[in-house]
């Protein structure tokens, strides 16, 4: 068993990505009802607590009124993820059903994937997940390490769901970015790759850009970028990049090399 907080996950046959040495299969169900959803997104967005039991946030008796909420339907989901061992090394997690697309690796239309850690599952490109968002990168010594894991891990997993139903297609020319269409609660969505094509403008023709984002609620919206990581990392908590490390002894040095090169371009 990987944590008797989370009875539901077996052990499964690890991909061969010559990283993982073992890796564990199970359900998380965030969110019990929309309601419970509702709530909790404005839990999420407040900071308050969250109260996590075998990957069920449990909801509050809060009324506060939030602009996503008449999206928020069907969010009874159970969705299945994988999580894989290393040695000295993080885990790392996937999301298996509902299928984390491959091109949400690009940062402009989902904020927290990891396709540095992507792996090939059932002959298709799975993603992995940017648990370790700076927002929650603390693990106390008290508690088993997995249980603490998958706690996070189903916080990721409620906040993408959150994301998946309040999807909206949008179009890129340049820095530009314009909503096209917000679609109805419940409407079906055809979700397609990026789509690339020229559009007339006033100057002539110009390539834009068609893809489907939505709200990632919560501290850890803003992509990490060094200067964040140097921002919200304390040297002495584990390193963003998935490494068994503290950040002081690994990519902090890098970050801060990285933000002064930035400044003295700027300046230059």
């Amino acid at each position: 068993m990987l944590t008797a907080d989370y009875p539901q996950f077996t052990q499964v046959e690890p991909p061969a990505d010559g990283l993982s040495v073992s890796a564990w299969s199970g359900t998380l169900k965030p969110f019990e009802s929309d309601a419970a959803a509702r709530s909790i997104l404005c839990n999420i967005e407040v900071e308050r607590t969250l109260w996590i039991s075998e990957g069920s946030i449990r909801p509050s008796t809060s009324s506060e009124q939030h602009w996503a909420h008449p999206l928020l339907v069907n969010m009874d989901a159970s969705c299945e993820v994988m999580l894989c061992t290393q040695e000295n090394a993080m885990p790392r997690a996937y999301l298996v059903n509902p299928r984390f697309q491959p091109y949400y690796a690009d940062t402009m239309i989902h904020p927290h994937p990891r396709g540095d850690q992507a792996i090939l599952h059932e002959g298709k490109l799975l993603p992995g997940l940017c648990v370790f968002s700076s927002a929650e990168m603390v693990f106390s010594e008290a508690t088993n390490f997995y249980t603490q894991f998958l706690d996070q891990l189903t916080q990721y997993v409620a906040k993408h769901l959150i994301w998946l139903r309040t999807r909206r297609l949008c179009r890129r020319i340049g820095d530009e970015t314009s909503v096209l269409y917000q679609p109805r609660p419940r409407e079906f969505i055809v979700e397609a790759a990026p789509r690339r094509h020229w559009v007339h403008s006033p100057t002539g023709p110009v390539q834009a850009i068609d893809f489907w984002s939505g709200y990632w609620p919560g501290k850890s919206a803003k992509a990490m970028t060094p200067v964040e990581h140097l921002r919200q990392i304390k040297s002495t908590q584990r390193c963003w990049c998935g490494v068994n490390k503290m950040y002081g002894d690994c990519h902090k040095a890098l970050d801060l090399l990285l933000v002064r090169g930035t400044s003295s371009n700027h300046a230059s």
